[in-house]
């Protein structure tokens, strides 16, 4: 009998298979921003011959790259904080009040994430430069958690609703457990790879978002995140891709770290409700 932890040659090859056209762009990127600058030149699509760390230190120093990397991985970090915040006692609290009125309020705060960012973000960067708030990276953290609030809490929400069972609250509600000892002690416990998925889904939008970061950040270049520093190496007389390639190395270093981790606490913990 196969262990349930066995590889499967055939499932690896069929799965490598798929992954090829996703890594394709990531090798490319790759050869781009490590290929000298002649061979670049000579053969632009073509497979690198020589490579040089030229292209990453001059985008770090000409982009200030390790000032826009703290205030990327600051601004996603408080992202994911006011969104789970916000969010996950929201989506419990939808949970256990299942009414008509509670359903009618859950879905007008979903539905307003079908609403255009440019919407309500020209309207609140002109409330905001009056306030004195632009070129502030945590406003602009801020802001970034709270436009993931809607889908954090539809997809929390759902979560809720497939591990928290009736039996469970009402039995809970049975041992004089009130609303805020159910949220913390069945609520949290439960939502560990739902909470580990949000994390990571709202750190990488925040870390590329380019939309905010260029609206309210503009006016102060200390508080440019990593996609804005990143078009700083672009002028009006030069175009420099290599640089803007090294640019996006460093700035998706960070990104593929985070989905490493929440890649391992998703299996650990689905993993861990299987089994029981």
């Amino acid at each position: 009998m196969k262990s349930a932890t066995s590889i499967s040659p055939l499932r690896t090859a069929l799965a490598a298979f798929i992954a090829l056209p996703f890594l394709f762009p990531f090798i490319f990127l790759i050869g781009t921003a490590m290929r000298t600058g002649a061979d670049y030149a000579a053969n632009p699509g073509g497979m690198p011959r020589q490579f040089t760390f030229e292209h990453l230190a001059h985008a770090w120093t000409e982009a200030n790259l390790d000032r826009a990397l703290f205030v990327s991985l600051a601004m996603s970090f408080i992202a994911c904080l006011v969104c789970l915040g916000a969010a996950l006692p929201a989506a419990f609290w939808f949970r256990m009040n299942r009414g008509r009125g509670a359903g009618i309020l859950r879905n007008t705060l979903i539905g307003g994430y079908a609403i255009p960012m440019i919407v309500w973000l020209i309207p609140l960067f002109v409330i905001l430069s009056r306030m004195g708030l632009t070129g502030n990276y945590v406003v602009a953290g801020v802001l970034n958690g709270v436009a993931s609030v809607p889908f954090a809490i539809y997809f929390l929400y759902t979560y809720f609703l497939l591990v928290v069972s009736d039996d469970m609250l009402d039995a809970s509600a049975l041992d004089g457990a009130g609303a805020n000892q159910r949220f913390l002690r069945i609520g949290v416990p439960m939502a560990g790879p739902a909470i580990a998925s949000i994390m990571a889904l709202v750190f990488v939008w925040t870390s590329g978002e380019i939309l905010i970061a260029a609206t309210l950040l503009q006016s102060n270049p200390e508080s440019f995140s990593l996609p804005l520093a990143a078009t700083t190496l672009t002028t009006r007389q030069s175009v420099n891709l290599q640089g803007q390639a090294a640019a996006a190395l460093v700035s998706l270093a960070p990104v593929i770290l985070i989905f490493a981790l929440a890649q391992r606490h998703l299996v650990a913990g689905f993993g861990g409700m299987s089994e029981k």
